[in-house]
């Protein structure tokens, strides 16, 4: 569908430069891994004055394949020959990640096109095929937040962070569960065709533009939840339900009738945060709902939630999110503005 305007970006002569994108495909990838990213790079095209992506699937055989939900698609062509010309290789992951992994004729393939290309991308659990080739070793990487743990043990040499949405490490990017796809691509093209073309695609896509790659992929109460029982875990609950109050490591031990120190070792060992990382992210996204909600007052949102000041919760938000509270909950905003 045609777009009633066109972002006046700075385009070269003759028009932009197009972009070879393939994403790899296997028999049940997940199917959001896929169409997320490739709507947002074929959309593109639509608001730069010319086409500026190539895009289609690449999978062990061309033909169709069956993603999740027995969806079937079209990879036009198969993994084997290594494309030059190849601008970007996106992985998608999803449940057939596994069974991928021991395709070896396939891993050769990736490593060899991953040299060749400019930039290399994963999806969700895509990033253990880039792992498993090689290509992640020494390197910052992320995954769905299930496959972390699975993750970092299999691959030691794959510094894998368990909270981005998604990272950069020189050519190469991960992302988190699913829709990260869709923040990573968007990120891609803004450092293809900046700002005014990836805040259009946003608002066409209804995307948050400043989803940040240094953002949360879970919350505190999710992963509180995932705990083992035990009194850490009662704690974490404790926690959320107490955010105005002094929760420093001292308080927090005490109330689990632990020293500071083994109380801060068992945290972290059942967790895999800090605990000032868990609060921190717990006052973080327990803010962010109230803004969204509407019914508060910035300052009493920051009073309420432990950051004391609303400076002090501006300063957190544009270090974490890359935005004020004020655009934040111009952006999420579902209950009535807070005089």
């Amino acid at each position: 569908m045609a777009r009633s305007g066109r972002i006046k970006a700075a385009v070269p002569a003759g028009g932009p430069v197009l972009r070879k994108i393939r994403m790899l495909v296997y028999a049940e990838a997940h199917l959001l891994d896929i169409a997320g990213p490739i709507s947002l790079f074929a959309t593109a095209n639509e608001f730069i004055g010319g086409p500026a992506y190539d895009v289609a699937l690449i999978a062990p055989r061309a033909g169709l394949f069956r993603s999740t939900g027995g969806i079937e698609l079209m990879a036009t062509s198969a993994a084997g020959r290594v494309m030059p010309d190849l601008d970007t290789l996106l992985v998608a992951g999803g449940a057939g990640v596994d069974a991928a992994l021991a395709d070896r004729r396939l891993l050769r393939w990736v490593q060899r096109q991953a040299a060749a290309a400019r930039r290399v991308a994963s999806v969700c659990s895509g990033a253990l095929l880039l792992a498993e080739a090689g290509l992640l070793d020494g390197r910052r990487a992320v995954t769905h937040w299930e496959r972390c743990a699975p993750m970092a043990a299999a691959y030691p040499a794959v510094k894998v962070e368990r909270d981005p949405i998604f990272l950069r490490d020189g050519k190469f990017y991960t992302s988190a569960g699913i829709t990260a796809g869709m923040d990573l691509a968007l990120a891609l093209i803004e450092e293809d065709h900046g700002v005014e073309v990836a805040q259009a695609l946003a608002r066409e896509f209804v995307l948050y533009m400043r989803r940040s790659g240094g953002q949360a992929q879970f919350s505190p109460a999710l992963q509180a939840q995932e705990t083992a029982p035990g009194k850490i875990k009662v704690l974490q609950e404790w926690i959320l339900q107490h955010l105005e109050g002094d929760l420093s490591v001292e308080i927090l031990a005490a109330r689990c009738a632990m020293s500071p120190r083994h109380f801060a070792r068992r945290f972290v060992a059942e967790t895999g945060l800090t605990p000032a990382a868990f609060v921190a992210a717990a006052r973080l996204d327990a803010a962010r709902q109230a803004l969204a909600a509407g019914g508060d007052s910035i300052d009493r949102i920051a009073h309420r939630f432990g950051f004391g000041t609303a400076e002090r919760l501006r300063r957190t938000f544009q270090r974490h999110l890359a935005v004020t509270p004020s655009q934040f909950r111009q952006h999420f905003q579902i209950g009535a503005t807070a005089a």
